[in-house]
């Protein structure tokens, strides 16, 4: 957890409450008129009302901004964009927070400010406002996106990859020079320097000469205009640098229609590209085809959280699906929570309790009760916790509701080479071909066959157990209507408006056949036996009553997918190995290659990056694929 604004209120001769910071004793917004001056200040004097208008279809506008504070000018520039973007522009606004405002005080700020045209928008922020926690949390709003860095801002703009997400116009929003020296040191200055477009302006609200200098001395050019009420004088900058153009793909193949292929064609959708979506049998037919799927998180070290892709991953998917929610006709993600058994595997019961007590109880907390589980001395050092956040997706409603965007297609194809010719990536068989600007790779285990530079991931056969159990008393079916993480996981859930109860799953390498077997079957029930005694014995499951159904997930050496181009080969990508955290990992890798393909804003950082570049240096060494 990073620590909260403190926040004292202050009443103006209109009746309005203004916010005062206690860190650095500075309002938040000026008394004469927060939107006027976020409008004066920050879009008049970076010409964004002219800019934007002139936005074509598709392209983007980057905004960065010091000191996110209650959103004011977030909020401005979301009205501005509205009035004046006629195209399928996207905008990404890239603020820094140090000390974010509790979602509390930020609800009282946004009071002042609410009326028919920012209700939309300020009801967003408020749903989707991200615990606080460091490192980035992007929010969505519609065309528009939030990238929300909390954290030390030179730390969070450092952490930022240099060719991605260069800004278009700069908010200097901190409080007073003289008061957060921080937030306009070198360093600061420095890193605008490295993260703005040739042709990228600024705008501040002061015009302090030491902030005048420092610009100059990035190779700015610098003007004084007028300021805002009673302010004198403020500054605009400008670098004037050769622009260089980069063409956007407007085709796309996907092959392979699991969940990361799904979420691929759906990042790549929402930025005006056509996509293919291929698969050899159908979407959803191979490991990430189980009728439901347990989404919930896998926590580290709170100190490790912003650069550990299963928290950061959760995060950002949780808030995906729930608007998924919104949008669908059916439910696609169901909040049930979850309880997990934090197994004393690598780590100590001490450390365990510290890693899920230094979080929120909004992601997790320790519960008391046991579960049934045996008092042996090994079940006495687990630690039971409740994830509120966690729950189950229908995984066919969440492939219908993506595959049911118009730029979108399927189509069967069994593709066997993927080459260049000429401008376009082709997608070949014996029979056929498909052409277009750019093709990804998401074929799972597969991927390799497409490609010789790809990696060949490890082969995970995992089988998972169903059966009915709507015939059961409800005081069992209430007890079992939480999902359980333990050494494997159960759930509860309606499968064709009967009750199902779905143990799994298994773990067997180098196995590649998918049939259905007992002796897999026995395995999740002796696992589910062995955490689960007294619930097992209430459910005296028959291993002849169960169905279940097995697939293959890869597996790569240090747990990480390949998100990224392919070797030196412009235009085609890849998307795969995410062993068996898929509806975790996908929302945001394909956000992720979306960004990296668009030169856009990347919502982690270069550290967490690095760990996921197809061509990383853990990847170099082949596994041994009969270990």
């Amino acid at each position: 957890m990073i620590q909260t604004a403190h926040v004292t209120w202050q009443t103006d001769n209109l009746g309005k409450i203004t916010p005062i910071s206690e860190q650095f004793d500075d309002i938040y917004f000026s008394k004469a008129g927060g939107f006027d001056e976020s409008n004066h200040v920050f879009l008049e004097s970076n010409d964004l009302p002219e800019r934007f208008a002139n936005l074509h279809d598709n392209e983007h506008f980057v905004i960065m901004e010091t000191g996110f504070g209650t959103g004011l000018n977030f909020l401005a520039t979301c009205l501005l964009w509205q009035k004046v973007v006629t195209s399928s522009a996207r905008l990404y606004f890239v603020s820094t927070e140090k000390y974010p405002l509790s979602h509390a005080d930020l609800t009282t700020a946004l009071l002042a400010w609410q009326n028919e045209k920012t209700n939309p928008f300020i009801t967003t922020l408020l749903d989707d406002y991200p615990l606080a926690l460091s490192g980035c949390h992007r929010l969505h709003f519609g065309n528009i996106c939030l990238d929300l860095w909390l954290g030390d801002a030179h730390d969070s703009f450092a952490s930022m990859h240099t060719k991605t997400g260069q800004a278009d116009a700069w908010f200097l929003d901190g409080f007073a020079p003289s008061k957060n020296h921080e937030l306009w040191s070198d360093d600061i200055f420095s890193q605008i320097k490295r993260l703005s477009k040739s042709d990228a302006t600024l705008a501040t609200f002061t015009s302090s000469g030491t902030v005048r200098r420092a610009l100059i001395n990035i190779g700015m050019s610098i003007q004084k205009i007028k300021g805002f009420g009673h302010k004198r004088e403020m500054i605009t900058a400008k670098f004037d640098r050769a622009v260089a153009i980069k063409p956007t793909p407007k085709t796309a193949i996907i092959v392979g229609a699991g969940v990361s292929g799904l979420f691929t064609a759906h990042a790549l959708a929402s930025r005006g590209v056509s996509v293919t979506l291929t698969d050899k049998i159908a979407p959803l037919s191979g490991a990430s085809g189980n009728p439901k799927a347990l989404f919930a998180p896998k926590l580290t070290q709170l100190s490790d959280a912003p650069n550990h892709l299963p928290t950061v991953s959760f995060l950002y998917a949780e808030r995906i699906y729930q608007t998924f929610n919104q949008l669908a006709k059916d439910e696609i993600f169901t909040q049930t929570g979850a309880m997990d058994f934090l197994l004393p595997t690598q780590k100590s019961h001490d450390k365990l309790t510290h890693l899920a007590n230094s979080y929120p109880d909004e992601l997790i907390s320790i519960v008391n009760d046991d579960f049934n589980l045996n008092n042996d001395d090994f079940n006495k050092q687990i630690i039971n916790t409740h994830t509120p956040k966690a729950g189950l997706i229908d995984t066919h409603k969440l492939a219908d509701f993506i595959l049911s965007n118009p730029l979108i297609h399927f189509e069967h194809f069994h593709a066997n080479n993927v080459i260049k010719e000429h401008d376009k990536w082709m997608l070949k068989n014996a029979n056929d071909q498909l052409s277009a600007d750019i093709v990804i790779i998401c074929a799972g285990f597969e991927s390799h066959l497409l490609n010789d530079e790809l990696f060949n991931p490890r082969k995970i056969r995992g089988q998972v157990s169903w059966l009915d159990i709507d015939q059961h008393c409800d005081e069992l079916k209430a007890k079992l209507a939480t999902p359980i993480k333990y050494d494997g996981y159960c759930a509860a859930f309606d499968k064709d408006d009967t009750l199902t109860f779905l143990m799994g799953a298994s773990f067997v390498r180098n196995d590649t056949n998918t049939s259905v077997r007992d002796d897999e079957h026995e395995f999740n029930l002796n696992k589910f036996r062995q955490s689960l005694p007294n619930l097992a014995n209430e459910l005296n499951v028959n291993l002849a009553d169960l169905h279940g159904r097995a697939s293959i997930r890869a597996q790569t050496p240090d747990y990480h997918p390949l998100v990224g181009q392919v070797g030196r080969h412009d235009g085609l990508y890849t998307v795969y190995g995410m062993g068996s955290k898929g509806f975790s990992f996908a929302p945001l890798c394909g956000e992720i290659l979306a960004g990296l393909i668009f030169d856009e804003p990347l919502p982690i950082s270069y550290v967490l990056l690095n760990k996921l570049t197809p061509n990383r240096p853990r990847l170099q060494t082949p596994i041994d694929q009969n270990r």
